[in-house]
């Protein structure tokens, strides 16, 4: 039995929480159904604010929620609001995302995409993080697009081991194919923390999924080990340089025979044996 100390108000509010959406329905009161009608013509309309301000109203009342209109809303606001309202967008599609009867489709898809990007052009990172991870928990697909906007994103906030984290489940899974210039932030993020050993062990991971990494990338990489050579690491760049060498040879990119010819042709821009000399160890000792 209920204890007569709780208010019944309270308890009848419960009640109506746990019944099913169509049993609801049937019991909104007029005014309820006035504001869905509301929502419902805002969404069809394209008013994202108008459309927001009716569902807050639902929200007051508790009254049920479709779900397909929630997710048309989600879309409306990421597509159409203004900057300020993303989160409000990512706020509803986490809502749908969370509830485990909730089933998805191309519609939740394509939502979740638009929101995530709404999310990220507003500079709302920590929002379209968390529905980055309420997508992917429902093994939603976002595309590749706002996969990079999102490690951009994460390396221009200094959070470059989240991207890398997400850069390389991205690349495990298959689902979604990322490119080098998906890499390539955070390469040159990590790179520029003198992580070499962290930067091989991140092309390779690509490479071992199949990701081509072309020269355009191991270049921007070589400038960046040559702005920060120190006698201190040499050891280190030297075995960075050795891995970019054999990974140019293997991918095709590196002809030895070609190489020497350009260099005696152009009078030997790069000297291997002045290149031996930097990172002789018996100089440092």
């Amino acid at each position: 039995m209920l204890s007569s100390s709780v208010p019944r108000g309270v308890v009848r509010r419960v009640l109506l929480r746990g019944l099913s959406s169509s049993a609801a329905t049937r019991t909104l009161p007029t005014a309820s159904v006035d504001v869905k009608l509301v929502l419902e013509s805002s969404i069809a309309r394209r008013e994202s604010s108008r459309a927001l301000a009716a569902f807050d109203k639902l929200q007051q009342e508790s009254a049920p929620q479709d779900p397909q209109l929630l997710q048309r809303l989600a879309l409306l606001v990421a597509k159409r609001g203004q900057p300020h309202e993303a989160p409000r967008a990512a706020q509803i599609m986490r809502f749908l995302l969370s509830h485990p009867g909730f089933e998805t489709d191309d519609a939740t898809q394509l939502a979740a995409i638009y929101t995530l990007d709404s999310c990220l052009r507003a500079r709302r990172l920590e929002d379209a993080l968390l529905l980055f991870q309420a997508a992917k928990e429902k093994a939603i697909l976002v595309d590749l697009p706002a996969v990079d906007a999102l490690v951009k994103a994460l390396v221009d906030s200094h959070r470059v081991d989240e991207a890398v984290t997400i850069v390389k489940n991205i690349t495990a899974q298959h689902d979604v194919n990322p490119t080098e210039q998906t890499f390539q932030p955070v390469l040159v993020a990590v790179m520029q923390q003198k992580r070499y050993e962290d930067v091989m062990a991140l092309i390779e991971h690509g490479r071992v999924h199949e990701v081509d990494f072309s020269p355009e990338t191991y270049d921007l990489l070589v400038d960046l080990s040559l702005e920060q050579y120190t006698d201190k690491d040499v050891d280190r760049l030297g075995k960075f340089m050795e891995y970019i060498n054999n990974a140019l040879e293997a991918d095709g990119y590196w002809d030895y025979d070609d190489d020497d010819d350009d260099d005696d042709k152009d009078g030997g821009d790069f000297d291997d044996d002045e290149f031996d000399e930097d990172f002789d160890d018996d100089e440092f000792d």
